[in-house]
């Protein structure tokens, strides 16, 4: 259920710092590639992990993009050339590690969870973590998802804004992606509550109520996912550095924005879902009163006409009305008259 306290549990006894892997197993081997770029001009590289990382010139831009956190010695090596701390590689690679903001110098690190979405079904977030130095950012990645495939057409369009700005719009750039997914898998959500919801007015089933709790359920842990960040943004937002220069900062508080935005839907889709499920539970309560009630109707009419029948049908030879001519109809008479006055002391006191 809450899967990273297993995650947190391989670095016990370990000091600060220590590279340690904490995820799922994972089978493909990391991948790095750097791109390099100015207003005018890009180069791209791609290279294996134990390949020497290209050189920056003094006037480029440099977005290094790693895939796979699960080879200490890869992220030590990475580290090093990009000026990272220890304490952020390992958060890196610890993909048990919460939503943060850590400031570093004239650095900054941001550990997030980013959205897979499933094929069919819940999707699944995984661990995601980006470094923000002068004119340089790194970006963690736990699988292989292509997480950067619209900030990478941005950046290879010749004159578009992300390479006209330095580093930190990248960054924001990169933050907005990762917000982007927060939209499609709220939206994925609510479009499955929906339908949940026509389901329901239509018939009430187990299948139907089961996947009201899954959603509520998945939009409660995404929606822990969407607060933390939307935290992460306003923290940045207010924060006196000199890596966001003012003609970006417009950008940051827009992304800010988009942030708070799916924060608040997702808590309005979960007092939604939680709406739903109470009102199945009341629905559910008054059925069963209803029901209730009329068996109970049924059962306080045919009490005196069972106590009557009973009477009657005791094999006693001296019995008043025993041998009477009229007796059979006269009682029948009095059972129907008894069921009418009960029926109608009910009706007029609107128990039915």
């Amino acid at each position: 259920m809450l899967d990273f306290l297993k995650r947190l549990s391989v670095k016990e006894g370990l000091s600060p710092g220590s590279l340690v892997y904490s995820g799922v197993s994972r089978e493909f081997t990391p991948s790095i590639c750097l791109h390099a770029y100015t207003r005018d001009s890009l180069r791209e590289y791609c290279v294996a992990p134990d390949a020497p990382i290209p050189e920056i010139g003094a006037e480029e831009t440099s977005f290094l993009s790693l895939t796979g956190v699960h080879d200490a010695d890869f992220i030590k090596r990475v580290g090093q050339w990009a000026g990272v701390h220890a304490l952020a590689l390992e958060d890196a690679m610890n993909t048990g590690q919460q939503t943060k903001l850590d400031w570093f110098d004239n650095a900054l690190f941001v550990v997030l969870k980013v959205l897979i979405p499933g094929e069919s079904g819940p999707g699944t977030t995984e661990h995601l973590a980006l470094f923000l130095g002068q004119e340089r950012v790194v970006a963690f990645q736990e699988g292989e998802d292509d997480t950067w495939t619209h900030v990478l057409r941005r950046l290879r369009t010749p004159g578009s804004r992300i390479r006209r700005y330095g580093a930190a719009y990248l960054f924001i750039a990169l933050m907005d992606s990762v917000i982007d997914r927060h939209y499609a898998a709220l939206g994925r959500i609510n479009a499955n509550a929906e339908r949940i919801e026509s389901e329901l007015a239509d018939r009430v089933t187990e299948a139907a109520l089961t996947n009201l709790y899954h959603a509520r359920r998945e939009v409660i842990l995404l929606g822990n996912v969407f607060t933390a960040t939307r935290a992460v943004l306003d923290e940045l937002a207010r924060a006196d550095t000199d890596l966001f220069p003012e003609d970006v900062l417009p950008y940051l508080m827009d992304v800010r924005d988009h942030a708070r935005q799916v924060a608040e839907a997702a808590q309005t889709l979960q007092s939604l879902l939680t709406g739903m499920i109470e009102l199945q539970i009341s629905l559910a309560g008054m059925r069963m009163n209803n029901v209730m009630k009329v068996l109970t109707l049924v059962a306080t009419i045919f009490i005196p006409l069972t106590f009557l029948a009973g009477i009657y049908g005791m094999n006693f030879e001296h019995m008043p009305e025993l041998r009477w001519e009229y007796g059979y109809p006269a009682l029948i008479a009095l059972m129907a008259a008894i069921a009418v006055g009960l029926a109608a002391i009910f009706r007029i006191r609107r128990w039915f």
